[in-house]
């Protein structure tokens, strides 16, 4: 881990090819290695919890590219279209939730 002054890179934050990670902490900024996740081991919590965003991520994609379910779930939820993918996963992860 390394603090870096770079005037280019202030403010940067997220990481570069998967190689790099710019990061800020305590109002510093941190240059760091990406992290390695493969030997995660999650626990049957998190992994129903995986399953059920992916099904739902499934369900909002398909309400989103079809028009007509996309204006009728904006009018529904009465937002704008910018926030229509949050409201939408949020109803969604509800009706999910309710169902197990």
């Amino acid at each position: 881990m390394a603090i870096s002054n770079n005037p280019l890179m202030k403010g940067v934050r997220g990481s570069i090819n998967k190689q790099i990670v710019y990061r800020e902490f305590f109002g510093k900024q941190i240059v760091s290695a990406h992290p390695d996740m493969s030997g995660v081991k999650f626990s049957l919590k998190q992994l129903r919890q995986q399953d059920r965003m992916k099904q739902a991520n499934i369900e909002v994609r398909a309400i989103l590219n079809d028009e007509q379910k996309r204006n009728e779930a904006q009018l529904r939820l009465n937002v704008q279209r910018n926030r229509l993918r949050s409201a939408l996963l949020s109803e969604v992860l509800l009706r999910i939730g309710k169902e197990k």
